[in-house]
């Protein structure tokens, strides 16, 4: 009796289970409905990851080239623009006879502080220094922010266990961004390096200009 009314119970299970073998053919029905999540996902993780692979090693890139080449182009050329005048003045100088160098310090004393403006020369170059670290931390801490993003997406593609052509992705990225990095040192070689500013004797020409509009000397 009691084989009977278990049988019994296990009947709606048993049809449930033979109606639905009979009815497989709609069962695709329902799996579609997934799949195209799941390739939009694939989709949009990949843009991700192309996306911020290239910024990142863009800022790596960028940080690297202004920091260590350009910046110390342009201090070289603004030292060789004003060691220029300060040749001029030497080569001057060196003419002179103990005399004419006594009565021009006695002059240049009246007017010119030269302890003061060594002290404060080497104080503006320390601030200099520690401004333009900071600023170089600044552009690390932008890349950081970029890798912890890059690290959280490859985390979560994990976790989702799809599929990603890492391989390819890092290769198109890396030969883009060298071939970014060729041309970008090509050009500042040939093109902005090259550009000539205003000349020295440009500077002189305004000095002397100013100086007898202004006060009229040298007029």
């Amino acid at each position: 009796m009691d084989e009977l009314d278990e049988s019994d119970e296990l009947t709606p299970f048993l049809e449930w289970t033979i109606e639905n073998v009979k009815n497989t053919d709609r069962i695709p029905d329902r799996i579609p409905d997934r799949i195209p999540d799941r390739i939009y996902e694939k989709n949009a993780l990949e843009i991700c990851v192309k996306l911020l692979l290239h910024i990142t090693l863009i800022s790596i890139f960028e940080t690297l080239f202004y920091f260590f080449y350009i910046s110390s182009l342009e201090n070289s050329g603004i030292e060789w623009t004003i060691s220029t005048f300060i040749n001029e003045a030497v080569h001057g100088c060196e003419r002179m006879n103990s005399t004419q160098i006594e009565k021009m310090n006695d002059i240049l004393k009246k007017y010119i502080n030269p302890s003061d403006i060594i002290n404060i020369g080497n104080n503006q170059e320390y601030a200099r220094i520690i401004y333009n670290n900071t600023i170089l931390s600044k552009a690390w801490r932008y890349i950081y922010v970029l890798t912890g993003l890059f690290s959280i997406v490859i985390i979560y593609v994990k976790y989702r266990h799809i599929k990603i052509a890492w391989s390819y992705i890092i290769l198109e990225n890396t030969a883009m961004v060298g071939l970014l990095a060729l041309y970008e040192l090509l050009f500042f070689n040939t093109i902005i390096y090259p550009y000539q500013p205003i000349s020295t004797d440009e500077i002189e020409r305004n000095m002397i200009e100013q100086l007898q509009h202004s006060c009229g000397l040298l007029t």
